[in-house]
């Protein structure tokens, strides 16, 4: 997956995961809902973004600190 990934921005990776699994994963690593407030994920320059394949299936995921956090069209998130 790694080897094979292409590089995206946020805006293309947005329109493929689910809004409120990402949201729960933002806060989970804590980022703030708004820039007043603090460091959002969407300010983060440290996260990048990709589209990949895993098992023959087409896959979304960001990476953090050098974990990558995969999203299916089937809803599930892996870490």
């Amino acid at each position: 997956m790694i080897d094979n990934a292409i590089d995206i921005n946020r805006k293309t990776f947005l329109r493929h995961v689910d809004d409120s699994e990402l949201a729960d994963i933002a806060e989970s690593l804590g980022y703030c809902w708004h820039p007043s407030q603090g460091l959002t994920m969407a300010g983060d320059w440290h996260i990048s973004y990709h589209r990949s394949k895993l098992h023959g299936k087409r896959v979304y995921f960001f990476k953090h600190s050098a974990i990558e956090y995969v999203f299916t069209n089937s809803g599930r998130v892996w870490k």
